[in-house]
């Protein structure tokens, strides 16, 4: 996803800010980022192993001259490999999101390996007939305290697939997933109060009836059905609690050492 309007980021976490208000929301992703995720460890050690095995002809000329550089080049590459990730789900969610609004869209002038994600895009597309809402849709909560940006909203109508009303779409493109996250990011966003319209105006967010997350491939793609019942929605609610805790409480809860003051005998 392209960088959303109204959003900057501050020592790492994401914050939208209303036009209208000026108030601050953190976002919803960074509010589930909260969630301890042990996978990401054991795949960050992969990625770190896989490089040294695999480019050792490159750092280690490094590493005789500048040792430290090479240990940022080895230790860097989980994050290379995540931004590198990142840029191409940018520049598919741009052109999806070219397609939804309703701009021409060739296929074939698009970079390579943007190309046959976005074709899968059209055959999903084709095949369940959306009837497109919004597309990029930041989402505000004032009663609960955070924002977001859906991917896309539409309407089916499609009882032969289970789809029928109104559904939050989100765009997944990684080899892996989705994940359970996704639930509690669409959950939030379903419960928020106001959609912010392109001229920074807002208007009440859309009842939906349901939510789906798309996992587009360059050769495939899955739609899974989302559970963002009042539920999942609590237990986004209390990841709200831990985020308020890890990010601000937890900095004043223990005051100063306490030092006996030496008496002169």
């Amino acid at each position: 996803m392209t960088s959303p309007i109204h959003s900057q980021t501050i020592d790492g976490v994401r914050y939208y800010t209303s036009p209208t208000t000026n108030q601050k929301f953190v976002s919803v992703t960074s509010v589930i980022s909260t969630l301890d995720k042990p996978a990401l460890r054991y795949w960050a050690a992969k990625q770190v192993a896989t490089y040294a095995v695999e480019e050792k002809d490159l750092w280690i000329p490094i590493a005789n001259n500048d040792p430290k550089a090479a240990l940022d080049l080895i230790k860097g590459a989980p994050w290379r490999t995540t931004e590198n990730s990142a840029a191409l789900g940018s520049a598919v969610h741009a052109a999806v999101e070219a397609r939804i609004i309703g701009s021409d869209v060739d296929v074939e002038t698009l970079a390579d390996d943007v190309k046959p994600f976005v074709k899968q895009f059209l055959i999903f597309e084709e095949m369940f007939t959306p009837e497109w809402e919004m597309s990029e849709a930041t989402v505000l909560s004032y009663k609960h305290g955070y924002a977001g940006t859906v991917d896309a909203i539409a309407t089916f109508n499609r009882p032969d697939l289970g789809l029928v009303g109104r559904y939050l779409i989100d765009w997944k493109t990684g080899k892996s997933g989705p994940y359970p996250d996704a639930a509690l990011q669409m959950a939030a966003y379903r419960h928020a109060d106001v959609v912010l319209l392109p001229n920074g105006t807002e208007t009440p967010l859309p009842a939906t009836d349901g939510a789906i997350v798309v996992k587009v491939r360059p050769r495939s793609y899955e739609v899974y059905p989302a559970n963002v019942s009042e539920l999942t929605f609590k237990f986004f609610r209390h990841l709200q609690m831990a985020f308020k805790w890890q990010h601000e409480i937890s900095k004043d809860v223990l005051g100063s050492p306490i030092r006996p003051v030496e008496v002169d005998a």
